[in-house]
């Protein structure tokens, strides 16, 4: 005589307890997955929002640095008595002339620091920028005070944005004006939520500072109304 064994099936209630179960495992290994391409997504736009900043920061200094170069040149040949400060066809003054499309700047001498600002004694100057990440040549980045501008960029791009903050201390002869330059990166929905108020590490994919001086000299002795030279104190 055979044993009969007590045996049953799965009922309805724990079949369905079980595919929930492994329905939730599959949903949040999904999420996981989501999380885990997003991180290495804003990590990727992350490396590139820095490298678009130093860029971008490099471009003004070495544009600070030209300005001053050439404003320098034309001081040292006005001194040897070879610039001929009159005339619109003097070489070492083509940096300001405003008849020369590769000027510049409209007036002589440039201001260096204008060059990172449109107004460097404003207290406080903002402007933004597109970048197309795919595209990217720091001569052809153009500030704008216009946020309107850089909300009608492409979803794709990015948003540069620079805030300048100038101090200039009196108490000092010549007086220092020294330059805080705040860059920040945002993706387009970053922008458009945003704008110019926040550059903050949460509304922006990357930031970075930098801080520079500059004081002022009278030149007029070797070339007339250069009477209010801008000398940045940059390396």
């Amino acid at each position: 005589m055979s044993l009969l064994r007590n045996e049953r099936g799965f009922t309805f209630t724990e079949i369905i307890i079980a595919i929930s179960i492994m329905a939730l495992g599959f949903l949040a290994m999904a999420q996981m997955q989501y999380l885990s391409l997003r991180q290495k997504q804003r990590a990727e736009q992350g490396t590139v929002a820095t490298n678009v900043i130093q860029f971008i920061a490099d471009r003004d200094m070495e544009e600070v640095k030209r300005a001053h170069l050439l404003n320098s040149i034309a001081f040292v040949e006005a001194q040897a008595g070879r610039l001929n400060a009159g005339s619109s066809a003097e070489p070492h003054l083509q940096h300001c002339m405003s008849g020369n499309p590769d000027r510049m700047c409209d007036l002589c001498p440039c201001n260096p620091l204008a060059e990172v600002t449109p107004n460097p004694l404003q207290d406080t100057s903002t402007t933004c920028a597109v970048v197309d990440p795919q595209d990217f040549d720091p001569k052809d980045v153009n500030f704008t005070t216009v946020a309107a501008t850089c909300n009608a960029a492409s979803n794709e791009s990015m948003i540069i944005v620079k805030r300048v903050d100038s101090v200039t201390d009196n108490s000092q002869l010549p007086p220092i004006t020294t330059l805080t330059v705040t860059y920040a990166v945002k993706t387009k929905n970053q922008f458009l939520d945003t704008g110019f108020q926040s550059l903050s590490i949460r509304d922006t994919l990357a930031t970075q500072n930098l801080v520079f001086s500059a004081h002022r000299e009278d030149w007029s002795q070797f070339i007339p109304t250069w009477s209010n030279v801008s000398v940045p104190h940059v390396p």
